[in-house]
């Protein structure tokens, strides 16, 4: 029996799979004697895989669920659409900056994701609703789209920035406890940073067309 342990900053998945491919080189290069098998009794990624797709699945029915409830409550198919793409836009920024910073997709940062997916519309329902109230009153939709927004902007950013002061100090914390949660807090982060960048940007746009 022959047990391969991972260094403490390696991922588990990629080096299991690693080793798998090299298993199989193995195996069609003939180097084991002939009539040997090899077996793999345990592989601890498959469990964590397992897990990550878990998550991954609940965070897109928590998006689905999102859409569906915001379509009951504003009960206009536009508004709908145009607010259900801030979420995959977000997630795209989100998955950006993600990259940049080596944070990895595992279990705490899709975790993350998913805790963020549910606060990603709630900065684009409000601009929504702002310039709403400024397109009743007639007028070029141009500049009554940059009133609402800019009505609004200030009031959103803050907002958003006192979440995010909840989550980010997670990130400096020492320790094993900061080992587990880095990864989602600045996901979460991520994610509110990225939601608050459509809200003021595509949102408007969208509404102006």
């Amino acid at each position: 029996e022959l047990a391969v342990d991972k260094e403490g900053d390696a991922n588990t998945v990629t080096v299991a799979r690693a080793v798998q491919d090299r298993l199989e080189s193995l195996k069609k290069g003939k180097t084991f004697p002939s009539g040997v098998e090899t077996t793999i009794v345990f592989n601890q990624a498959e469990f964590i895989s397992a897990s990550v797709n878990n998550v991954l699945s609940a965070a897109q029915f928590g998006g689905l669920l999102a859409v569906i409830i915001l379509f009951v409550f504003l009960r206009d198919a536009r508004s709908t659409f145009i607010i259900g793409l801030s979420i995959p836009l977000s997630i795209m920024a989100t998955f950006a900056l993600m990259f940049q910073t080596g944070v990895s997709l595992n279990i705490m940062s899709l975790g993350g994701l998913a805790l963020g997916v549910g606060m990603l519309v709630d900065n684009s329902i409000v601009v929504l609703e702002a310039v709403d109230r400024y397109r009743k009153q007639g007028g070029r939709i141009e500049a009554q789209v940059a009133r609402g927004t800019s009505e609004v902007g200030a009031a959103v950013s803050a907002s958003t920035l006192t979440t995010i002061a909840v989550f980010l100090p997670l990130v400096f914390v020492e320790g094993i406890a900061g080992q587990l949660f880095r990864d989602q807090a600045l996901t979460i982060t991520f994610s509110l940073l990225a939601s608050l960048g459509v809200a003021l940007t595509f949102i408007p746009m969208a509404l102006a067309l």
